[in-house]
């Protein structure tokens, strides 16, 4: 999950710069800049909850694979165990 986290850091600082370099090179009146800029943040905000959603959906997939996984280990672990404990009664 760190990887994740540097992943959408370094998303957002290239965001950052870009937005201050096309603020800085725009050719266009301010009024058109505001509306750009607008824009461009509406459609970062929704790559933003994309990418979120399909962390959210990552996240529970890893988590039905794990409690999986859980419940097979237990039940094989549990089987073991009364098998080694009968064999003791005997």
């Amino acid at each position: 999950m760190k990887n994740v986290g540097d992943v959408i850091g370094a998303f957002l600082i290239g965001v950052a710069v870009g937005t201050v370099i096309g603020i800085l090179y725009a050719p266009q009146s301010g009024e058109e800049t505001r509306r750009i800029l607008s824009e461009k943040g509406s459609q970062t905000i929704e790559e933003l909850n994309q990418k979120i959603n399909n962390l959210k959906e990552e996240f529970e997939r890893l988590r039905k694979e794990a409690s999986k996984f859980t419940n097979e280990f237990l039940g094989k672990f549990t089987d073991k165990f009364e098998k080694k404990s009968e064999a003791k009664v005997d």
